[in-house]
């Protein structure tokens, strides 16, 4: 489902720089992140036409790189709805659009979804951030358990 992509100045190997795809400059660690293609089941009906989509927000709150994608996903696990707002490449202002999906079939869904589309997990190893435990992190759903069982530590 998810995966990290180091991006040049071009659109070498079908992925554009970010300067390329934002009116805005990059900043640090930031990274474009891409909605290229939704991979069709019955969990994400309607979103299956959705493609080539500068991610904006997930639940709220805006991921600064595929890392940080990968923990607003995994700490939505306790919530009903998972919803993306996205915008097509140098729209950032206008034309948002939602991707709102129910959490519980996402979970029912996950295992189908990786098997029907011949994907081993569902994001790369190397977005993975540090507090979840990379071996336990093959699937969504076990990720979203180990963040869940794991106690909150006062900031």
């Amino acid at each position: 489902w998810i995966s990290a992509h180091k991006h040049s100045d071009g659109w070498e190997g079908g992925f554009p720089s970010y300067n390329s795809v934002s009116s805005l400059p990059a900043e640090g660690e930031k990274q474009v992140i891409v909605l290229s293609k939704v991979l069709a089941d019955e969990v994400n009906i309607g979103y299956h036409l959705k493609k080539w989509l500068i991610l904006c927000r997930v639940n709220g709150e805006v991921p600064a790189n595929m890392r940080e994608l990968v923990r607003l996903i995994s700490k939505a696990g306790s919530k009903k709805h998972l919803e993306f707002r996205l915008h097509p490449i140098n729209e950032e202002d206008f034309n948002e659009q939602a991707i709102c999906l129910d959490m519980e079939e996402c979970k029912q869904a996950e295992d189908r979804i990786l098997k029907q589309h011949m994907i081993a997990s569902w994001c790369s190893d190397d977005v993975i951030p540090a507090e979840i435990d990379v071996t336990s992190a093959k699937t969504m759903v076990s990720t979203l358990k180990c963040t869940s069982d794991k106690p909150k530590t006062a900031a």
